[in-house]
């Protein structure tokens, strides 16, 4: 009796405490994808025209079901609830209690659906049929027929809705008027981004042709969307290449169009954050004149250190690593010799078949200005350890755990990789020839 007792209080003392906290649950629909899993889902907030995760929500295997109470920082602001290529807006009060049914590019709101929630669950009943094209498997096969005639019976009834949100939280309605019809847009361009394409320009929605013809994205606050910087590529993307056929890097194209300075500067950043360029030196070199604030230019001498130490005469970026006694060797500490470095991995198979012939390159070079580092890109300490140790590799090695200077300055993203550094440590191949071909003897005979 007692036990029974004492259950039910801990039960209500526990309601009690949920009562305090505001709690979203419900399900979410989403099909597994080679690079994403569903097995959980994020609570995300806007940053710099993207979101960035601030929770992260388990989600039931049998049957996509999740709960999720949110912290005091995500109260009474917008967040958005979902996978990263799929979210859905929430707006939160304490003792909130919100339930969810989501995916495929739909949403219902029910349980304690305040104003802001009701907005954001009726905008969606406006725009379903528009996302039916993006988010579910066939949609695109249907948008050759169903698209236009879609997006001219939306574009009426979404500019009414927008004019009259009226929640009596003033913020938020200033907020959502700007940021809703930037969604419309960014639903809009969905299906051209899976295909859809139309021979003349005549062919084309007006809502379509006019958004090319009026966008230049002088509204800063863009960048405070979730999806701003998508939005920029991707109606930079379909209109040069989709609706005028040009040619070119995507890149190249939308940065004269940022017509506002900062956000310019903040899309310039954020491509070469995100490694969406195809040349770093030149793509740096051409836009490091749009920085506007001392952070921005801050930001851009980082990138101009990276993309020039790659190119042959480049300053190098000093980078440290243990080796298997916990010394640290620094590259600068090899000033005065030419140094190769070797980047590599006890589990990459090309790395370990160019071993034997970078064990005889050194061999060849004993006694020589020339220094020769292999750091490994390992996780697990204990296997890089013990395959130096019982293979008595030569050399000198170093640990990286895959973090550090070599990695994130220059940016290694696949092994096995050799760098060569000239006697005043500048570059001279970011990506040298492998030491089993004769030619990479010559190029380091030729800087010593």
């Amino acid at each position: 009796m007692k036990k029974t007792v004492l259950s039910i209080l801990l039960l209500g003392i526990s309601a009690a405490a949920w009562a305090q906290h505001a709690v979203i649950k419900g399900k979410f629909v989403k099909e597994n994808t080679i690079t994403m899993g569903t097995s959980q889902m994020y609570l995300f907030k806007a940053v710099d025209g993207g979101m960035v995760p601030v929770s992260m929500i388990p989600v039931a295997r049998q049957d996509h079901s999740f709960q999720a109470q949110l912290a005091d920082s995500d109260l009474n602001v917008i967040r958005y609830i979902g996978f990263a290529d799929e979210v859905y807006p929430v707006y939160m009060r304490k003792g909130d209690s919100l339930t969810i049914d989501a995916g495929l590019g739909k949403i219902t709101y029910s349980g304690k659906v305040n104003a802001e929630n009701k907005v954001f669950a009726d905008w969606n009943k406006i725009v379903a049929p528009l996302r039916n094209f993006n988010y579910t498997k066939d949609g695109w096969k249907r948008a050759a027929d169903d698209y236009a005639p879609t997006l001219d019976s939306l574009v009426k009834p979404a500019e009414a809705f927008v004019n009259n949100i009226k929640t009596g939280n003033t913020k938020f309605d200033h907020y959502l008027k700007m940021m809703l019809p930037y969604s419309f847009r960014y639903d809009a361009l969905g299906p051209f981004l899976q295909g859809l394409g139309y021979a003349r320009h005549d062919q084309y929605p007006a809502f379509i042709s006019n958004m090319f013809k009026t966008e230049n994205y002088s509204d800063q606050q863009i960048w405070t969307l979730p999806f701003g910087y998508s939005y920029i590529q991707n109606s930079a993307f379909v209109k040069h290449f989709v609706y005028n056929l040009e040619n070119g890097y995507l890149e190249n194209v939308i940065v004269p169009e940022i017509t506002n300075p900062k956000m310019r500067a903040d899309y310039v950043l954020t491509v070469l954050a995100r490694k969406e360029y195809q040349k770093m030196a030149a793509f740096v070199s051409k836009n490091k004149q749009y920085m506007v604030t001392d952070q921005q230019k801050s930001r851009m001498k980082v990138f101009e250190k990276r993309a020039i130490l790659k190119e042959p005469g480049g300053e190098s970026i000093d980078f440290a690593y243990p080796d298997r006694n916990g010394k640290v060797h620094h590259l600068k500490d090899f000033r005065g010799k030419a140094v190769l470095v070797d980047v590599w991995a006890t589990w990459c198979k090309p790395c370990l078949a160019e071993q034997p012939a970078l064990e005889a390159l050194e061999k060849s070079f004993e006694g020589k200005e020339v220094v020769f580092l292999s750091i490994s890109i390992d996780t697990e300490k204990d296997k890089w350890t013990n395959m130096v140790e019982t293979k008595n590799l030569s050399g000198i090695h170093l640990y990286s755990n895959n973090q550090g200077s070599l990695i994130q300055d220059y940016e290694i993203t696949e092994v096995p990789r050799f760098i060569l550094f000239d006697k005043n440590g500048k570059m001279v191949s970011y990506d040298a020839i492998r030491p089993s071909d004769p030619k990479l003897k010559e190029l380091i005979e030729s800087k010593i």
